[in-house]
């Protein structure tokens, strides 16, 4: 094993600890680091659409986007994916913001988030699934260190939120969009 290779094992390990700490004490802040990147720019990556497609983090295009990293392996993230939807759900009237769930699974665990995503009806938000776990190119540009958590990224591509699950986005959207 290369020196690359142990540090991503190293994050995967870390990471999944993280979420596991998290899914049983109920943690309740992200680290400073990663809400370092509020009122800041988005950084580079790419959100790697489930239909194929992909998009850039950084080219929002005048759209805000509002993003969910979930996975199916966090026992937090079943509800929290609903509640992600129906956020997707109430705010779908309005053309400038787009929703985005991320899943953090793995490649061979695609069969099992396609499952989630039926048996949710999850069809508010644009599905991203990169099959590469917590080593998701857009989780570690927005420097990912729990699951779920939530990003809002405005139409000029200023990172404006980044929190645990949804109910701090959900207060966001509702001062963003009164």
């Amino acid at each position: 094993m290369n020196t690359r290779q142990a540090a991503r094992k190293l994050i995967l390990v870390s990471v999944m600890f993280l979420a596991l700490v998290h899914s049983f004490s109920g943690c309740s802040s992200l680290s400073s680091q990663t809400l370092a990147l509020v009122g800041k720019p988005v950084p580079d990556g790419r959100l790697m659409l489930l239909d194929g497609g992909d998009l850039a983090l950084n080219d929002s295009r005048g759209r805000n986007r509002a993003i969910l990293f979930w996975a199916t392996w966090c026992a937090h993230s079943k509800s929290v994916i609903s509640e992600f939807e129906d956020l997707a759900r109430a705010y779908g009237d309005r053309d400038d913001t787009e929703f985005f769930a991320v899943s953090l699974d793995r490649n061979e665990d695609l069969d099992l988030v396609r499952s989630r995503i039926a048996a949710q009806d999850l069809t508010s938000v644009t599905h991203v699934f990169s099959g590469n776990d917590v080593q998701d190119e857009a989780f570690i540009a927005l420097r990912g260190d729990h699951v779920p958590y939530s990003v809002f990224v405005d139409g000029g591509g200023t990172v404006r939120y980044m929190g645990l699950g949804v109910g701090g986005l959900e207060d966001f959207l509702e001062a963003k969009f009164p």
